[in-house]
């Protein structure tokens, strides 16, 4: 008897601290994620410095101001020898000194710079692309952990079920062994059921443990942190095969970011042309310098100053790898055109591969729910039979498994339904809106 209760108390320990937390719901899960995920958050400072790239400041097309100014003393003494006579002069101060501020701008640099600043301005847009394509990418996997840890929690209840009935099982083959209405192998068997059960809840409960973790670590909080999720879920069965594929070819995110990158490839090609054309400056600022020599030889002191502008031109007439450059543009613009094709055709397969599984998980997920039903009806027509002493232990374990094996196997049918459901409207590009 020690040995029973020993693995009820065991599961009592492993269990309260989860049962006793308040439920997480896969909304604040999301909210969570969204607020603390590493990969968003990356994401997010990616997109802003992208955002700061595609600036007018950051493309010249702003002038450029500058100034300088320098200051430098000296004292001296000793001689300055000439032709006719050698003169000393005695230990004195000289200053030389100097100060300007420029303003310079580029007029026009073959309409390369506008070409780059489209560039980065398409590159500010792919940044925000990619930001959704990492919260898609991370709602799915939140998703999947989510729903891994509220099948396991389940399963645990199961689990719990099993070794419940194992107890109760192994106490009636003592009782009826000690009066003789028993053989001893029958609670060998009992005991035997009752320690793979036992072991069963513990693998589970490991298992649950561990997939808590990975859940905490996509919403970004302390690992360690104990949580309990929300099992309810609404598994939508409204979604239609063409609207999928309708959706996918015009909504996706990976075709939306391939055609993204075919605009910054096409503004590349218009960037490469750009040094055919001849580059223009100008400049304009004020100066203002001066020196103080007492002991020059013939000047001993002066001071300049005024305004100052200039205007240059710069023109490559002929330069071989410019050439190279404006070919691999164009190759490359049309690489990303085939590739867009393949993109095309490899999504509408992904449209139509998800929505069959979707399809497939809601008929797995009823035919699931009608296996339970006829499996709890045969342990419990079985367990009075038991009871009355109609079928024996062995008939009566398999009506056990079977239920067990239908319960954990709806619930997973339920949670992939879900997860499928989840595929589809990313492939659709309608999961991050």
């Amino acid at each position: 008897m020690n040995y029973k209760y020993s693995i009820v108390i065991l599961f009592i320990f492993l269990g309260i601290t989860s049962w006793s937390q308040d439920q997480l719901t896969f909304d604040k899960a999301l909210e969570l994620t969204l607020a603390n995920n590493y990969s968003i958050s990356m994401a997010k400072v990616n997109e802003e410095i992208a955002i700061n790239n595609a600036s007018k400041a950051n493309n010249d097309f702003l002038p450029t101001v500058s100034a300088s100014g320098a200051y430098n003393w000296t004292y001296f003494d000793g001689e300055n020898r000439l032709i006719t006579e050698t003169r000393q002069f005695d230990a004195n101060n000289s200053y030389n000194y100097n100060a300007s501020a420029t303003v310079s701008y580029t007029i026009f640099n073959g309409l390369g710079r506008r070409y780059t600043y489209l560039q980065n301005k398409e590159s500010a847009v792919l940044s925000q692309l990619q930001l959704q394509f990492v919260v898609q990418n991370t709602v799915i996997e939140l998703a999947s952990i989510f729903h891994e840890v509220a099948r396991l929690e389940e399963n645990i209840e199961f689990l719990n079920q099993a070794v419940t009935i194992s107890i109760d099982r192994l106490t009636r083959a003592e009782y009826q062994y000690d009066y003789g209405q028993a053989k001893k192998l029958d609670v060998l068997n009992a005991k035997v059921d009752l320690n793979t059960d036992s072991i069963n809840l513990i693998n589970g409960l490991q298992q649950l443990e561990n997939s808590k973790r990975d859940l905490n670590f996509v919403m970004g909080q302390e690992v360690s942190q104990e949580i309990r999720v929300d099992n309810k879920i609404a598994i939508r069965s409204d979604l239609v095969k063409d609207e999928v594929v309708s959706s996918a070819e015009s909504q996706n995110l990976q075709l939306k970011i391939n055609e993204n990158n075919l605009k910054i490839n096409e503004y590349a090609i218009g960037a490469s042309k750009s040094t055919w054309l001849p580059s223009i400056n100008a400049n304009a600022g004020y100066q203002y310098r001066g020196t103080e020599d007492p002991n020059g030889a013939f000047l001993i002191g002066s001071r300049n100053y005024g305004p100052q502008a200039g205007l240059s031109l710069n023109w490559t007439i002929f330069n071989g790898s410019n050439q190279t450059k404006i070919q691999n543009a164009k190759l490359s613009f049309m690489n990303q055109q085939i590739e867009q094709k393949s993109l095309g055709q490899q999504i509408k397969s992904q449209a139509l591969n998800s929505f069959t599984t979707y399809k497939n998980q809601l008929f797995i997920l009823n035919s699931q729910s009608d296996n339970v039903a006829t499996a709890r009806d045969n342990f419990n027509r079985s367990k009075d039979a038991f009871t009355l002493g109609q079928i024996n232990s062995i008939e009566f374990r398999q009506a056990q498994l079977n239920l067990l094996s239908a319960e954990q196997a709806l619930s997973k049918a339920k949670y992939d339904a879900k997860n499928a459901e989840f595929q589809v409207l990313a492939v659709m590009g309608k999961l991050v809106e």
